[in-house]
């Protein structure tokens, strides 16, 4: 699998610098993304969002790490994205192969392969008098990835979803989701897509818009409780009740 090459002097580079660690961080996976699926540095723009937020999309803009459609960077590799995709400016030079330079190579590859097995066994036969095996199959076909579907009930976000989310809520300078208001939030999502009969392939990247703009109470300080001024709960209802007829008990002894 293709591995998405950075110069060894990238984290010192001002726009990386600038673009600073959250938006790298999509920088990087975005990266992976289209050395691992050959896109030539095109980034779709579902996966832009399925992998960072709006800021961090933002931030890699404004500092020139991506373009957008319609750009006009002046490097002559740097491609023209469809609209709604993004394009990893200077993704080909000098250090990630294009996609059909990965492809001759595998089918370089592959022949030299051919030619060894013919050379060890012989075209038609192998040294023990069996037919040679025949040539390798072509891969079988992945299945195609459904249309999209109701959401399952039971659905649950992974930690790479979690992760996303709770970065996009720091850029936001919101408050982290504790491990039981994503439990909460992922209950209500769940809720509202099964309610508007929403069906998707993919539900990854519309929960972290749902948690990112998620509003939390604010927390009490360690240690400290709280408690509503008025609400007391049966137990501690009767306990004054006790603790009024004792002060009136001991008021009458008194006097």
């Amino acid at each position: 699998m293709p591995w998405f090459v950075v110069d060894d002097n990238a984290h010192s580079h001002p726009k990386l610098i600038a673009a600073g660690n959250a938006a790298l961080g999509l920088w990087l996976r975005a990266g992976s993304y289209a050395a691992q699926h050959l896109t030539d540095g095109i980034v779709p723009g579902v996966v832009a969002k399925m992998y960072g937020s709006k800021p961090q999309i933002a931030k890699l803009l404004a500092v020139g790490l991506w373009h957008e459609a319609g750009h006009t960077c002046p490097h002559p590799k740097c491609k023209q994205p469809a609209p709604g995709d993004y394009y990893m400016h200077d993704y080909l030079a000098p250090y990630n192969p294009s996609r059909a330079e990965v492809t001759e190579k595998r089918e370089r590859a592959a022949e030299k392969k051919r030619s060894y097995r013919e050379r060890q066994t012989g075209p038609q036969s192998g040294r023990s008098g069996r037919p040679a095996p025949a040539e390798d199959a072509p891969p079988p076909r992945r299945p195609s990835r459904p249309a999209g579907g109701p959401i399952p009930e039971d659905w649950q976000p992974t930690d790479e979803d979690v992760q996303a989310a709770q970065l996009a809520r720091a850029d936001a300078g919101l408050q982290q989701l504790t491990p039981q208001q994503i439990a909460v939030v992922t209950r209500k999502f769940v809720r509202r897509q099964l309610d508007d009969q929403v069906q998707a392939a993919a539900w990854g990247g519309r929960w972290q818009q749902w948690a990112e703009n998620e509003r939390t109470e604010q927390q009490p300080a360690p240690g400290g409780v709280v408690v509503q001024f008025g609400a007391m709960s049966k137990s501690q209802q009767q306990r004054a009740g006790l603790d009024r007829l004792r002060d009136r008990m001991s008021g009458g002894t008194a006097s």
